[in-house]
């Protein structure tokens, strides 16, 4: 890189990749085609009237602005706008208009980042994003971890659907809590009855909507990854070579880059609405819905002059972050980065954030590290660019439609194509996902929640599971009638299978009463058996919902069983001095192969474990069924609370690897090839798991692995 943007680069606080960067930026948007596609992307991205205005505001002069925060870029895109003789908002324009299509990047050279052993999706994204911003070559897909994600983000979608159904407890406390940070129309008087149904069935409408939305995009993921694995696709070459040779391969996987990126895009959106409802943050912003139904969050600029220099680093992030750069996906990426050197810097201010707010940064976190993998790495640059070759013709390929959407088209709601659109499938995925909000926006359940959780706050509860069980019928009748609507001719059902719908006429359909009547049947069970026995045993547990990845011998200790597996996995890294500066691949070009040490991994779990007296208290309080009216009698542990810590300390004794992934996600890796990885979120901010938190992780394991409290037993006193 030539000497002046080096000379730039220190002026600026940056790098001479990025004062290159902007170099070709404004010389580019300067020219007459440059200027005609900047505008026309500024109409879509902000619609007519924005675009107007903000193309005046580009058209300003250049004013040099002092006390921007350090973090955040604002400083940065000052000083290159004061050097370049435009306005700030030209040089963020300009720049956030080249990032996204692509253009005007100047060639990177340096080996590419390598993800560190046990490092957290937040720190991944930051430090990727860091080095991506200094001129790194991009990484590459690591497909082990693409899988995990994937795997475990679909069965957490899919055991929340049911587990919705099964447990009014657990489903009226994310209704309830969901609620507050919800936006209701600007116009609506607050604190009374209809204010407080409203926002309870918008909370509903927009869960259902999230977690149909997500059980189909991960469950999409997965398809593709059980696919390669059954045609031994194993590496990024083999799978490119795959790719080219079979078009149906190429739009399956074309549509999971689609698909990531409008689920990340509609997780931001409610991450943006949950942390401007954190209760430091609700003063700073205007929330509302406009008559259309679309969510407004802006700047409430009065109460940031009156908070004057008591506006941290981080406060001016945020409020960029959620108002301002809301618009722009390119944004999104560095929004980690920032946040983590605005944390490091203080991290007294992370109590600024609700657990709500921890529990959505770690969902959209995962999502955006997904898009990292799939999407935005070199392997999804290269798919993006075969598959815009063969785009135009895109129609005419038998393979096309039938890969990209599982709707029928005719009744899909279109949307325009927009420059962001780099392949039609992009708008096929947006379309349809803008199709199935207005079906899940017309769900309702006011009437039963004005029953369950009635106004004012404090009276009487009438929590009839049979009403519960009736108003989930009404639901899933609703949902699978409008899916049907929208099958491919032959393919009926198709649509409710890629949604995770349940037929309402299906008796196995899961219920509240069948759950209930589940439970009273396990603890009949465990006490007839009990009384059989001259020796107490632990309690029984529900039956299995599936059939577990378990080895069918003997049982193992917990600790023998780490140490015989400990040394199956790759070994971490030891940190060294200077392992705070970000570290990159040692040479090579991202796209080349690499040869990746696999795990040795067992096949399969073991049967059962044997473990001392304390984990095997957590284990048996997490997987034992909850205890019922009238039942308390002292046979086994209670469904008390327990400390988080004492979780992961149980499942890290029994082999199991833990990967802190974003916000309050965490990630058990089993230590088995064939079993599938699970995702929990950690409480926030006190780490003690509630008895709903409780059922919900035991329910998760029993269905995961098919462990109950027989899995696991206690160990001679030598292996504690």
């Amino acid at each position: 890189m030539s000497s002046i943007h080096a000379v730039r680069a220190k002026k600026w606080g940056a790098n001479a990749f990025v004062a290159e960067w902007f170099q070709n930026a404004v010389t580019f948007c300067q020219t007459k085609e440059g200027k005609k596609q900047f505008e026309a992307w500024l109409v879509e991205q902000y619609g007519k009237e924005k675009a107007k205005q903000t193309l005046l505001d580009c058209q300003k002069p250049p004013r040099k602005i002092h006390g921007l925060p350090v973090f955040g870029n604002l400083r940065l895109f000052n000083s290159a706008a004061v050097e370049f003789g435009i306005s700030n908002e030209a040089m963020q324009q300009y720049h956030f208009f080249t990032a996204s299509l692509n253009l005007c990047a100047p060639p990177r050279t340096t080996p590419a980042p390598k993800r560190r052993r046990g490092e957290t999706s937040t720190e991944w994204m930051a430090r990727r994003h860091d080095a991506l911003q200094r001129g790194c070559k991009i990484p590459d897909v690591d497909w082990r971890i693409a899988r995990a994600i994937a795997i475990s983000e679909f069965e957490k979608s899919r055991d929340t659907f049911e587990m919705w159904r099964t447990d009014m407890s657990m489903f009226l406390d994310t209704i309830v809590g969901r609620a507050p940070t919800t936006l209701i129309l600007e116009n609506m008087e607050t604190g009374t009855p209809e204010e407080h149904f409203i926002r309870l069935d918008l909370a509903f409408t927009s869960s259902l909507h999230g977690v149909t939305l997500s059980y189909m995009t991960w469950g999409h993921a997965v398809d593709v990854f059980e696919e390669l694995d059954r045609r031994g696709l194993t590496t990024t070459s083999a799978i490119e070579r795959a790719y080219q040779q079979d078009q149906a391969l190429m739009w399956r996987l074309v549509a999971c880059l689609c698909k990531i990126s409008y689920l990340a895009g509609h997780l931001w959106e409610r991450t943006a609405e949950v942390i401007s409802w954190c209760e430091y943050y609700r003063p700073y912003f205007n929330r509302y819905r406009n008559g259309r139904g679309e969510s407004q969050i802006e700047v409430n600029h009065a109460y940031v002059r009156h908070r004057g220099r008591s506006v941290t680093t981080l406060d001016h992030f945020i409020l960029r972050s959620i108002a301002i750069d809301a618009i722009s996906d390119m944004a999104r990426p560095g929004f980690f980065d920032n946040l983590l050197k605005c944390l490091d810097n203080d991290p007294s201010e992370a109590a600024k954030f609700s657990g709500e707010a921890y529990e959505e940064l770690g969902d959209v976190a995962i999502a955006y590290e997904f898009k990292a993998q799939m999407h935005d790495s070199a392997f999804g640059k290269r798919l993006k660019r075969f598959a815009e070759v063969k785009d135009s013709q895109c129609l005419k390929d038998p393979s096309f439609l039938p890969n990209t959407t599982f709707m029928d088209p005719s009744k899909i709601s279109w949307l325009n194509r927009t420059s962001n659109d780099w392949a039609y499938a992009r708008t096929i995925s947006r379309s349809m996902g803008t199709t199935w909000l207005a079906i899940t926006n017309q769900m309702h359940m006011q009437i039963f929640f004005a029953r369950v959780i009635p106004w004012p706050p404090g009276s009487k509860k009438d929590e009839d599971p049979k009403l519960y069980d009736q108003a989930w019928h009404a639901i899933d009748m609703a949902l699978w009638d409008f899916a049907k609507k929208l099958d491919r001719k032959g393919e009926e059902g198709i649509v409710a299978s890629k949604f995770g719908l349940y037929n309402p006429a299906d008796p196995d359909r899961p219920s509240c009463m069948n759950a209930m009547m589940k439970q009273v049947g396990a603890h009949l069970s465990a006490r007839l058996r009990l009384q059989s026995q001259p020796q107490p045993i632990p309690p029984s547990t529900p039956e299995k919902l599936h059939t577990p990845s378990t080895v069918p011998t003997a049982s193992v200790s917990g600790h023998a069983y780490v140490s015989d597996t400990q040394h199956l996995r790759p070994k971490e890294k030891v940190k060294t001095k200077g392992a705070g500066v970000p570290e990159v691949a040692t040479g090579g070009d991202a796209g080349e192969e690499e040869e990746q040490e696999e795990e040795q991994l067992p096949d399969i779990l073991p049967k059962d474990f044997k473990i001392g007296k304390k984990l095997l208290k957590v284990f048996h309080r997490i997987l034992q069924a909850p205890d019922l009216p009238g039942n308390h009698d002292d046979q086994g542990p209670r469904m008390g609370q327990i400390r988080w810590a004492e979780f992961e300390r149980a499942m890290k004794r029994i082999g199991f690897e833990i990967i802190q992934t974003a916000g309050s996600s965490v990630r058990f890796d089993p230590p088995a090839k064939s079993a599938h990885p699970i995702t929990f979120h950690r409480p926030h901010p006190d780490a003690i798991l509630t008895p709903i938190m409780l059922r919900w992780i035991g329910a998760r394991l029993k269905r995961c692995y098919g462990w109950t409290t027989e899995t696991f037993t206690r160990a001679p006193a030598e292996d504690e």
